[in-house]
């Protein structure tokens, strides 16, 4: 992605100056590719990409240069704290956002019962198994996150690690904890308090139930400090081949993992009690500075980025999108993910991008010291005095 820095010409009707603040290679390859296919149709269009600019619109909001910005919940929730994004309701409205995408599409851009961002590209997590891998472990294949569990139990009971495969923007140890521990907890309304006084948080004693059912997992052998390892591309090829029994990744390699060997997991509920709820990521939204200079040039790329046309080029791709419609086209595995997207809500949200970042590492080390059998039963109150 190419980039023309420090441009200082008034902006012209044509020009379309973006932000990109994503973190993650993943998103970063599709935003590429939708950009590619834009300039391609709008060849009248001059695309100036700025990756230094997110510093002086978060320092100086009075300097700010950007028509978008493609940037992180958490860095769009503070930003909008400073009160510089728009509201982006209207775009929302003109592209049928909740007509023809998934809940969560919307939802991971909405903070304060207003909306902020569009989701660029959803990525369910999933748990993914070679079938004949499994029958070295007399274990039948999982179709619930605790039926899981088991074949968790026997690959410790071997010291063969799970490879975690996600998006490079997230921590391993709050992944693991979103998808196994993050039903126990409701943390819907956490970003209500961002960036609030320690009292606040503190008051959100129910965040300490995934702690203490982490440690109740790694009491019976499911999950312990050793269970998980960093995963990457080969992880792939060691599941489908049937070096490793189980994977934890995310939705965008499901076009590597279309193959009759390999199963996921259907069911992530654990509790008749507590509503199940499908972990999502979206580590790129598309958020308007409230100084944004050409309404008309937005207004177009969103409607191209979120149209059908788009949409479909993404599907055919292998890419499971935020569209309702795109992923009509998807079978096998990839429709159970297209179900997972079905199912997802504003809880499918994953609990660290409604967390400001101190706090966030905070958490990591605490479920790291639980999976090390060091549960004190305070983890949420000692991460929050220790975050200040």
């Amino acid at each position: 992605m190419s980039c023309n820095r420090g441009k200082k010409e008034e902006n012209k009707n044509k020009d379309l100056v973006m932000q990109v603040e994503i973190k993650d290679n993943h998103s970063l390859s599709i935003l590429r590719a939708i950009i590619d296919e834009y300039k391609k149709e709008n060849k009248d269009v001059n695309i100036i990409i700025n990756s230094s600019l997110g510093e002086s619109i978060m320092n100086d909001g009075d300097k700010q240069e950007g028509d978008i910005i493609f940037t992180s919940r958490n860095k769009m929730i503070e930003m909008q704290n400073k009160g510089l994004l728009q509201d982006v309701q209207s775009y929302h409205d003109k592209i049928k956002l909740n007509e023809k995408y998934y809940k969560v599409v919307s939802s991971y851009g909405r903070y304060l019962d207003k909306s902020y961002g569009i989701s660029l590209i959803p990525y369910t997590l999933e748990v993914a198994y070679n079938k004949d891998a499994l029958k070295k472990y007399n274990v039948n294949p999982p179709k619930t996150l605790g039926e899981a569990y088991e074949v968790m139990k026997k690959v410790n009971k071997e010291s063969i690690k799970i490879p975690v495969l996600v998006t490079e923007d997230v921590d391993v140890n709050n992944v693991i904890a979103a998808l196994i521990a993050g039903n126990t907890s409701n943390m819907y309304d956490i970003d209500n308090i961002y960036n609030s006084s320690k009292g606040k948080y503190l008051e959100k004693k129910e965040i300490q139930n995934m702690f203490n059912y982490l440690d109740s997992l790694a009491k019976q052998g499911v999950v312990t400090q050793s269970t998980f390892e960093m995963g990457n591309k080969a992880s792939i090829n060691k599941l489908t081949e049937g070096e490793i029994p189980m994977l934890i990744t995310i939705s965008y390699y499901m076009k590597e993992l279309e193959k009759k060997n390999i199963g996921l997991v259907t069911s992530y509920a654990q509790s008749t009690s507590i509503k199940e709820n499908v972990p999502v990521i979206v580590n790129s939204l598309l958020c308007i500075p409230l100084k944004s200079k050409n309404a008309n040039e937005v207004g177009k790329f969103i409607e191209f980025v979120y149209g059908k046309k788009m949409q479909e080029k993404l599907a055919k791709q292998g890419f499971v999108t935020g569209n309702i419609e795109a992923n009509k086209v998807f079978k096998g595995n990839s429709a159970l993910v297209v179900k997972h997207l079905e199912e997802s809500n504003e809880n499918s949200i994953l609990f660290m991008y409604n967390l400001p970042e101190k706090i966030q590492k905070g958490f990591s080390n605490k479920v790291k010291g639980v999976l090390n059998k060091k549960h004190t039963g305070n983890e949420w109150k000692e991460l929050i005095e220790e975050a200040g």
